[in-house]
């Protein structure tokens, strides 16, 4: 329904523009939004200049009003800037299709307003704030796609505007908001839609490969204080180094990024040009791309083939320092390394998350990448959540297929992992410290102990209380139910295995043991040594997996269980599970005991004999007898009937035979057992054959998969005639 009479807010809105100073127009900015909004019906309405007398006053007041927004756009004062934008938006909401389709004068002026990025000419002028490119920065990128052919004449200058923030480093001392970086990076990456003649493919390969240029040239000189052993790949030749003058890259030209000098300066501008190419496969194209594969890993295999030195006098080997450049410059780069580390991991994810199934050709080598980057710089945390993350990736990519020798490889993750999820719940103990000793084995003399080490001995202070971040923690979590699910069990070594499942147990992860009772390990003959699901069942008592799990995990055959608390271990952790509460204990209607072999086994009711009824046997012979059915379509029911006698049938020795279609069970036939002999009583047999099956005493039998088996099977008469003599 459309209102006739114009509203007043209309002409508030036009007067109060028109009459208010442009310094006094901010504060007034929430009473002029809420007008907009009102006058929702007269902008989304078509206007025409030869209607009626209210149509021409609406027109005219419409116009004024976008006249006016476009006269704050194109001033020269801060606060006209932000209100016209703000209007801008307002506007465009509220008169939807009507006002966009005239809009692309505003959007040419907030085009314009990019002047204000420039640095201010005099002293006296105020640079524009960080914050305030940044949402410039952000609005155009969000126009751009839309309005690819409009922006394309401005493409260049934006480009070049946006060039100080791309890679920023200490050289241009000043701090540039990360957000900022990311925010011009996109808008960069999103002027190649700008290209004419669909040649926007084209101009995102043609950048791509520039920077991945512009990486190596920079590496020439920020990895000078190694001699390293990376060979360049076809199509790069390596720059001539300076060692008279401190490393220096970059260029004045606008299209390739800023200068900078020092050792600092160039590991923080081959950090950003490496989250430069990462965010080039982050971001979506207007049309479909070919990747340079092959040239990105061999950029981030240049940065994992540089092995920090560490203290160990074996793995100093394995680097070769450069003897032409000063010990002070080695010890900024190696300072820095680390970061550049990271962001090569960061890369490697942007990559795989981007190429799902197809990076499966360059896993293996990758997986090596973030192993070696991994076992230099464990000891630092961004390296550990990056190592996980990326793992955890590959892992379920092609972990399933990995070979025994790869699999053996992840020692030392799996025990970074363990540790770090230990540690954080507080079961990592503090080592003992033990008192220097002289050559001639005499204690030195010296205070060098700690001197809380003498006031207590208890567990509960050696604990070594770990804070890790809570994303540290959910990629550690999420890599250990990963390596139960997605490695080969059968190639993972026993230790390693045992430590995960004690880890899974004590920190209390879910989806880890979830995950490994799912996927068991077998032993060569085919038995599963470690069973935790009471475990699980009892720190989850009403868990709606955990239940499913219970109800339906049939039981393996498990052999020795062994205390798999007790093994041999260098993390020193606390090995005694907490004790849960005695009404969390029970499952299967029986008590869970810390000991694995107190695993109850599944049995059902009907199963089990009449506790009223004393029992002659120590093996008694059940026979199963039919209760007659009103309908073929009711279940059956069997009764089970225990004999007290000492004698028992003679042994048959033939095959079992299952029921035959033809026969039904709708009358009951009574079974009379003759020629029986007396069996001399003796000692219970762990296994005594019968004609029902043999009887399992439930310890470990492989044939007694089935508890019920005995109620599927029927007797197995040697002729037809005593069948028949029976039923007489």
């Amino acid at each position: 329904m459309a209102f006739v009479a114009l509203p007043p807010e209309l002409r508030s809105l036009c007067r109060r523009l028109t009459s208010t100073d442009v310094e006094l127009l901010p504060p007034l900015l929430p009473a002029l939004l809420k007008d907009i909004v009102r006058c929702q019906e007269p902008l989304s309405r078509a206007h025409d200049v030869k209607g009626g007398e209210k149509a021409s006053e609406a027109t005219v007041l419409v116009n004024t009003l976008k006249t006016k927004i476009l006269a704050l756009l194109n001033g020269r004062t801060i606060r006209g800037h932000f209100v016209g934008a703000a209007l801008v938006k307002a506007v465009i909401e509220a008169g939807g299709w009507e006002c966009l389709r005239t809009c692309e004068p505003w959007v040419r002026a907030l085009i314009s307003i990019l002047q204000i990025l420039k640095p201010p000419v005099s002293s006296k002028a105020m640079k524009a704030p960080y914050s305030l490119i940044e949402s410039v920065f952000e609005s155009i990128s969000t126009l751009l796609p839309l309005y690819p052919t409009t922006l394309r004449s401005v493409a260049t200058k934006i480009r070049a505007d946006a060039r100080p923030y791309l890679a920023p480093t200490g050289y241009e001392r000043a701090v540039i908001p990360m957000s900022l970086s990311k925010a011009s990076r996109r808008l960069v990456i999103k002027l190649d839609m700008t290209a004419p003649k669909n040649g926007d493919a084209a101009e995102w390969a043609k950048h791509v490969d520039t920077l991945i240029k512009e990486f190596h040239a920079t590496a020439d000189q920020a990895f000078r204080p190694v001699n390293e052993s990376w060979e360049p790949t076809a199509g790069y030749t390596r720059q001539p180094v300076n060692f008279d003058t401190e490393p220096q890259g970059g260029s004045d030209q606008p299209e390739k990024l800023p200068l900078w000098h020092g050792v600092q300066s160039g590991g923080e501008r081959l950090i950003g040009i490496v989250d430069f190419i990462a965010d080039y496969l982050r971001y979506s194209t207007r049309s479909a791309v070919t990747i340079p594969i092959s040239a990105i890993n061999d950029a981030m295999l240049r940065i994992s083939m540089i092995i920090p030195p560490s203290g160990d006098k074996d793995k100093l080997e394995s680097i070769t320092i450069n003897p032409a450049v000063g010990r002070e410059e080695r010890d900024d780069f190696w300072a820095g390394f680390p970061d550049i580390q990271v962001a090569a991991l960061s890369a490697h994810l942007v990559l795989i998350q981007r190429l799902r199934r197809n990076f499966i050709p360059i896993a293996q080598e990758t997986f090596d990448q973030v192993l070696r980057i991994f076992e230099s710089g464990f000891r630092l945390p961004e390296i550990r959540i990056m190592a996980f993350t990326v793992i955890n990736e590959v892992l379920n990519l092609c972990g399933p297929a990995m070979e025994q020798t790869t699999v053996e490889g992840l020692g030392l993750l799996i025990k970074s992992c363990c540790r770090d999820l230990l540690g954080a719940a507080g079961h990592v103990k503090r080592p003992k410290q033990q008192a220097a000793t002289l050559q001639n084995g005499s204690k030195s003399k010296t205070v060098t102990q700690n001197a809380d080490a003498f006031l207590s001995n208890k567990i509960e202070e050696e604990a070594i209380a770990v804070s890790l971040s809570k994303e540290h923690l959910v990629a550690a979590e999420a890599l250990l139910a990963t390596l139960f699910s997605s490695l080969p069990q059968q190639h993972l070594p026993s230790a390693f295995r045992i430590r995960m499942l004690r880890t899974a147990i004590l920190c209390q992860s879910k989806d880890a043991q979830l995950a490994s009772i799912l996927h068991p390990s077998r032993d060569s003959s085919g038995r599963v040594p470690q069973v935790i699901l009471p475990y699980l069942a009892r720190q989850y008592p009403h868990d709606q997996d955990v239940e499913l799990l219970r109800f339906s995990f049939r039981p393996f055959v498990t052999g020795t269980t062994g205390n798999f608390w007790n093994v041999e271990d260098d993390m020193l952790v606390d090995d005694e599970p907490k004790a849960a509460p005695a009404t969390n204990g029970s499952s299967f209607g029986r008590s869970f005991g810390s000991s694995l072999s107190n695993f109850p086994a599944f049995s059902n009711q009907a199963d089990e004999p009449d506790p009223t009824k004393p029992v002659g046997s120590p093996s008694p012979v059940t026979i199963p007898t039919a209760k007659p059915k009103e309908s073929p379509f009711l279940a059956t029911e069997f009764h089970t009937t225990i004999i007290e006698d000492t004698t028992a049938p003679a042994l048959s020795r033939s095959p079992l035979k299952r029921k035959n279609d033809e026969e039904d069970t709708i009358t009951t036939k009574r079974v009379v057992i003759e020629n029986t002999e007396t069996v001399e009583s003796g000692p219970a047999t762990t296994n005594l054959a019968t004609p029902l099956g043999p009887v399992s005493t439930g310890q470990g039998d492989e044939d007694s998969d089935d508890e019920s088996v005995h109620l599927n099977m029927e007797l197995d008469s040697s002729s037809d005639e005593e069948e028949e003599e029976g039923e007489e």
